[in-house]
């Protein structure tokens, strides 16, 4: 009988003594796998021993009054999905096991008690899990570190502050004094040891830090499954190092297949390219890596290639058809860059998009029927502005206090701003729920908190895209062809060309 196995490298995980469960990252085949009872109480030891450390079945055993015989059929489960290795992996092992990785779908699962015990299910109900059952012991479980507004594109529809909309505006994106690389490990620290499992790292372009490496190397060595949103430009000959830290996968942006358009939007010559050359070099290395997309009207005749480009680098494609305004409230990009009607219909007629089928069975409006906003901001997950700030999410710059002057825990203990989005009620939303459109609407309290500093008053954006919703439900419910008997490849390639104009910031009520 094998008594010693390794934790390879590749994994992390959180385990929570007090519950009993614990989280767990292949982050070669980005798998989560869920645990609870005996199950978490051995993985916490795995776990434990760290990454490429010694683990003993018989000190398991020992450890937990553990019948070998149980941990065993156990560990054989863990060694098929890449949690352990029966032994310690060389340079050679771990490339072979990336190249098998980048060959294989996305792993999720959930392990009860019973060790033979194994149903999968997806990656948000593997979070949803381990969130839920720490809930009350955990102050917080994820968080994305806005670590620079700084950036290597200029793009027209950027909401973050300091942002440009033409290349003779002054650009404010360095204004910031950021946090420094000793403020990031303190707060890391205090975050680790209040729950943290999960963290991304943003921007603007989280590389414009030059120590934004270090800030990699010290998630990783504390066990942190890192995601990472990015442009890719300053990834270039940085492939393997990045490797190096499993980053749990990279979200690279890319707005149109058409390189021009693309380049037009980021105004930046050559972005394209740049970008996808690193996706090519990260899928190569074995990293997973995905494509987020923000779908605007300089993109939209390109949208079904971007599509068929994404299925063919096997990477998962994210789109997103609602351009916000500015945090600061400039309106510019939703004014010029954001799907009209007429396009926006198109787009939700596309099932891989927006509903299975088109049958729209939507459920009512989410903003008013529960406690607390309807989202997870500030329930065990939050935000870290440049400059230490921290706020709910990325969308609701809600300042809660300031992690450069003020620990986390005295932060979120007791905090009557943010009690009052966790603890609001259905009457504290204003004008949500009252119109026949709020069914398709998929509210969201950061939107609204960026325009009317209330996170629970609705919001513009929102509401346009719920009424562009309803009106084609309505249309579909009522038998009408809104693709004119073409199939919508036909209709998106008969569009009008979309020719960019010198954009400047504007202010619903002036500035």
């Amino acid at each position: 009988m094998t008594d010693i196995y390794y934790r390879p490298e590749w994994t992390c995980g959180k385990y929570n003594a007090t519950k009993h469960v614990a989280i767990m990252f292949n982050l070669l085949m980005n798998g989560e796998y869920f645990f609870e009872h005996e199950s978490a109480d051995v993985v916490g030891l795995i776990l434990q021993a760290g990454r490429n450390g010694e683990v003993s079945v018989s000190k398991i055993s020992e450890t937990l009054n553990i019948s070998p015989d149980s941990i065993l059929p156990f560990f054989e489960s863990l060694l098929a999905i890449g949690l352990l290795s029966e032994k310690c992996p060389t340079k050679k092992d771990i490339e072979e096991y990336r190249a098998y990785c980048s060959l294989q779908p996305n792993e999720t699962s959930y392990m009860g008690e019973n060790a033979e015990h194994y149903l999968h299910c997806d990656i948000s109900s593997v979070q949803e899990a381990y969130d839920n059952a720490v809930a009350d012991c955990a102050e917080i479980n994820s968080v994305l570190f806005e670590l620079t507004y700084r950036c290597s594109e200029k793009c027209l529809h950027c909401y973050n502050i300091g942002a440009t909309r033409n290349d003779k505006e002054k650009s404010g994106r360095a204004d910031f004094e950021e946090l420094s690389l000793t403020d990031y490990k303190r707060i890391i620290d205090e975050m680790s040891e209040a729950g943290l499992v999960s963290a991304s790292l943003s921007g603007g372009d989280p590389f414009s830090r030059k120590d934004v490496w270090d800030i990699l190397e010290y998630l990783y060595q504390k066990d942190v499954a890192v995601t990472i949103l990015t442009n890719g430009q300053q990834l270039v000959n940085q492939i393997d190092r990045l490797s190096k830290l499993y980053p749990k996968t990279v979200r690279v942006s890319l707005y149109a297949a058409n390189p021009e358009m693309h380049d037009g939007i980021t105004r930046k010559k050559g972005s394209w390219k740049i970008s996808m050359d690193v996706i090519h070099a990260l899928k190569v290395a074995g990293v997973s890596v995905g494509i987020s997309c923000v779908l605007m009207r300089p993109g939209l005749k390109s949208y079904l290639e971007l599509k068929s480009l994404a299925k063919q680098l096997s990477c998962p494609i994210s789109i997103d058809y609602g351009v916000v305004s500015s945090m600061d409230g400039d309106v510019c990009a939703t004014n010029y860059m954001r799907l009209a009607p007429e396009e926006m219909e198109l787009i939700m007629m596309d099932p891989d998009i927006e509903v299975k089928n088109n049958d729209f069975e939507m459920p009512a409006n989410p903003a008013p029927a529960k406690k607390g906003v309807p989202c997870m901001a500030g329930q065990r997950t939050f935000c870290v502005m440049p400059d230490g700030k921290l706020i709910p999410c990325v969308a609701m710059h809600l300042v809660l206090g300031d992690l450069k002057k003020q620990d986390l825990h005295s932060i979120i203990t007791n905090n009557p701003k943010l009690n009052k989005i966790l603890e609001a009620t259905p009457s504290d939303y204003i004008e949500c729920g009252t119109h026949d459109y709020c069914e398709c609407c998929t509210f969201c309290a950061g939107n609204s908190y960026a325009e009317h500093k209330n996170p629970f008053i609705a919001n513009e954006n929102d509401c346009y895209c719920a009424k562009n919703k309803h009106s084609l439900m309505m249309k579909l419910r009522a038998g009408i062809d809104v693709l004119h008997g073409k199939s919508l490849k036909e209709n998106i390639e008969s569009l009008p060309e979309y020719v960019f104009r010198i954009m400047h910031r504007e202010y619903k009520m002036g500035k």
